[in-house]
């Protein structure tokens, strides 16, 4: 499959980050890199821009089952406790 370029406003509406957001996270090194095709013309791969998109989901999931066993573990000592003072 040959790789596509997507233009900054197609990046914006794929993965709904305002094109600020969009370029402080470029600074900060969390997303893909844009490459110059002229003076006012900057371009994203596609392929590049669906792996941050998937690291992203895969990082949520992992995420919330983290904080799901967390939320089980507070919720499991407030029970203790509660049954402690009775």
């Amino acid at each position: 499959m040959a790789d596509r370029f997507l233009s900054v406003k197609q990046v914006v509406d794929k993965v709904c980050l305002s094109k600020t957001e969009l370029y402080d996270r470029i600074g900060a090194g969390t997303f893909p890199r844009s490459i110059p095709l002229g003076p006012r013309k900057v371009v994203f791969l596609q392929s590049q821009v669906d792996a941050w998109m998937q690291a992203q989901v895969e990082a949520a999931a992992s995420g919330l089952s983290a904080r799901s066993e967390k939320a089980r573990r507070a919720v499991a000592a407030r029970r203790d406790r509660q049954g402690a003072a009775l």
